[in-house]
């Protein structure tokens, strides 16, 4: 009996224990497989995502506006020293405020000091305030006695004086107000010298 016992425990055991080996491999593997894939998934979030770089196409200056030519011709560039007469003769009142731009525009023609012939104007006439009827002479150029010379415009009278200042005074060496004094109006010398203060106080006015 104890033989047949001990036979029949011992077949108890190993059917026990030889049962649920399967089921023990298989709770092993799930467990192995979850913890392997587990590891996977941790080390894909803890990486760095890189996205790989696209080819694109830069426009340098693409927000500027496109240069035109035409913008460039119809810029107006303005000299100051147009304003500076202008303001001089408006704060006497004088007509020739007007002409402003023309007095300049003879005086970088014929390289004179861009206050000269406004100063001129100044000494003989006021700025155009005394000149003979419709002679438009404000310089008083060319009148002598019964001689008077007259222009057709205040255009004419700028143009026509500023040349001749060029041509028979600046290149003939007289360049200063007395020097120019003793051609332009000689009885001024023998006044002391009025004309060429004159003219040069209002240059200096027209800094």
């Amino acid at each position: 009996m104890q033989t047949d016992s001990g036979q029949v425990l011992n077949s108890s055991v190993l059917t026990v224990r030889s049962f649920p080996i399967p089921l023990i491999a298989c709770w092993f593997g799930s467990v192995f497989l979850s913890f392997f894939f587990a590891i996977l998934l941790f080390f894909y979030i803890s990486t760095e995502q890189y996205a790989l770089p696209t080819a694109q196409t830069f426009q340098p200056f693409a927000a500027l506006p496109e240069e035109s030519s035409e913008t460039r011709d119809n810029v107006e560039f303005t000299d100051g020293r147009a304003k500076i007469i202008e303001n001089y003769f408006k704060s006497k009142n004088s007509i020739l405020a007007d002409y402003s731009q023309h007095f300049l525009s003879v005086a970088e023609k014929y390289s004179l000091d861009y206050r000269l012939l406004p100063s001129i104007a100044m000494q003989e006439s006021n700025g155009g305030k005394k000149v003979i009827k419709d002679s438009y002479n404000p310089f008083g150029f060319g009148i002598y006695g019964n001689k008077v010379t007259k222009f057709t415009s205040w255009e004419e009278a700028i143009e026509r004086v500023g040349r001749a200042l060029r041509e028979d005074y600046l290149n003939q060496g007289l360049k200063t107000p007395r020097q120019i004094m003793a051609k332009y109006t000689p009885p001024s010398v023998e006044k002391g010298g009025a004309w060429a203060k004159g003219v040069s106080y209002f240059m200096e006015e027209l800094q």
